[in-house]
């Protein structure tokens, strides 16, 4: 074990057969020491210190090995409570230290270990240990937006993290010595994410994807630890929205959107440990409200050419579904005059014309495909359920369709389809495609259940946008007279023998994707 291979042609995540049986045994025998009582681990960690130095580019594995045989070493030979936090920020500090060497991504991907700790401490202790884990965080989220500063970057996925038989799950195991003697290593390790992004972590991952993770656990912490500020409920989300904005902004990270995002989807965050059910409630709900409102200037072009287009499409798809999450939340809690400004920001975001480029870029299409007019997110799904069902793939993988599908079913308002005139309008000029939202705001009385009476069931398939209505229409609220109603026949309707093919769009070489 005293010998430390180097061979600068490996990968560096390879531990394969240089690093594995090393760490390997290593792992081994401190549990087998740790068991016996051993609190000093210095004599074989600084075998590790030493390949830290010589490796280039150091796997994490070995990296979170020797600062675990630092870290346990300290604690247990510093018991007082008040260095718990102390001894937390000097991981913080050795990690960053022997990291680097690597890359930007790699270097906040080494932070897991300490997000990992600093989660345990606010769970032992809210109160007490509050301020001092929030300062230490600030620390960690400005650490990790310099890091990003770079610009919106894909890490390189030969970069590849597999938990089963890289000793990744061995490793975790060593941090988790004091915590935990089996089940799910992954879950108590990443405690502020969701099965789903867990579950990707374990299949195999990238670099990039697990510093996402790290990112935004560290952003979830953040702002749970805000809610023992004592201040008041409007203070307090006023501060929250402005500290996930300063940080979305600051961090510039595709890695960290697509993890965040993904959560939100969900229908409670992963923070049940941390903060009550109502507490809960008020943070999905203001990180609704950022996500609909933030800019996302570092995703417009050039700054983010270096994305590639699928990835960007895919994380564009995502930021629809909570998008329209979003405003069918503040609907059905009575805030109507947040829904029109949830769509008026949604209009005005400059999201949605990205991922209506890279439709139109698609060599698919022959360069020509009909442009939307839509200013709400389900509009926008149902015109890419169009598409896609004229060959550009743009739900991948294909349970989004279905998520597509579905966010359509429940809409109550964009997709009441009235007959279109056979003198070949285009998709422009439909009906189906411009808000129903706006048609009602010079009539707005608080009230958008317009649809009320209306049963909307759509089915894409075969050409086809079926949609049906139970009697017709009727009246959108007692006192309106009958002929302000316009009359409005439900039909089937084939896009393709009509709008689709209408109005065409020419591919342009200035949208960022590629």
């Amino acid at each position: 074990m005293s010998q430390i291979a180097s061979n600068p042609s490996k990968p560096p995540n390879s531990l394969d057969p240089y690093y594995k049986p090393m760490l390997t045994e290593s792992i081994q025998r401190f549990l087998a020491e740790y068991r016996n009582g051993v609190t000093d681990f210095s004599n074989f960690g600084s075998i590790f210190s030493r390949l830290l130095q010589i490796v280039p580019d150091p796997p994490l594995q070995i990296i979170w090995f020797y600062s675990a045989l630092t870290f346990h070493t300290s604690k247990l030979t510093n018991h007082h409570s008040s260095k718990r936090v102390v001894l937390v920020k000097e991981l913080f500090q050795l990690l960053t230290s022997c990291s680097s060497p690597c890359g930007e991504v790699k270097r906040i991907a080494a932070l897991a270990p300490v997000i990992y700790e600093l989660y345990h401490l606010a769970v032992l202790d809210k109160k007490l240990l509050s301020t001092e884990v929030e300062n230490l965080l600030e620390g960690i989220v400005s650490y990790s937006s310099i890091c990003c500063g770079g610009g919106v970057v894909i890490e390189e996925e030969e970069e590849g993290l597999t938990v089963s038989g890289s000793g990744f799950s061995d490793v975790l195991r060593v941090w988790m010595v004091d915590k935990c003697s089996g089940g799910d290593e992954l879950k108590v390790f990443f405690p502020i994410v969701s099965d789903e992004v867990r579950n990707l972590i374990r299949v195999g991952c990238g670099v990039g994807y697990l510093a996402g993770v790290v990112m935004c656990e560290a952003f979830l912490l953040r702002l749970c630890l805000k809610f023992g500020s004592g201040n008041s409920r409007v203070e307090l989300e006023k501060d929250l929205h402005n500290c996930a904005v300063q940080t979305i902004n600051g961090f510039q990270s595709f890695w960290f959107l697509d993890t965040f995002l993904k959560m939100l989807l969900e229908p409670v965050l992963p923070i049940t440990s941390l903060l009550s059910y109502e507490d809960g409630v008020l943070l999905q709900e203001v990180l609704y409200d950022v996500v609909i409102r933030v800019g996302y200037s570092f995703l417009e072009p050039p700054r983010v050419i270096q994305l590639a287009g699928k990835h960007l499409k895919n994380l564009i798809l995502t930021w629809l579904f909570v998008a329209d999450t979003a405003i069918r939340s503040v609907r059905e809690k009575g805030n109507q005059t947040k829904a029109f400004s949830y769509i008026n920001a949604f209009s005005e975001s400059c999201l949605p014309s990205q991922l209506i480029k890279w439709v139109t870029n698609q060599t698919v299409t022959g360069g020509k495909i009909s442009k939307p007019n839509v200013s709400t997110p389900v509009a926008l799904l149902g015109w890419l359920l169009i598409v896609e069902e004229q060959g550009v793939r743009v739900f991948d993988p294909d349970i989004t369709k279905v998520q597509a599908k579905a966010a359509i079913c429940k809409s109550r308002v964009e997709y009441v389809l009235p007959e279109l005139k056979p003198n070949g309008n285009s998709l422009n000029e439909s009906p189906l495609f411009s808000s129903a939202e706006v048609r009602e705001e010079d009539k707005f009385d608080g009230d958008l259940e317009m649809a009320d009476s209306v049963d909307t069931a759509f089915l894409v398939a075969d050409d086809m946008i079926t949609t049906t209505a139970t009697d017709g229409t009727r009246k959108r609220k007692e006192g309106i007279k009958d002929e302000k109603e316009p009359q409005v026949k439900f039909v089937k309707h084939h896009f393709h023998a009509t709008s689709v093919r209408e109005t065409c769009l020419p591919i342009g070489n200035d949208d960022g994707f590629s």
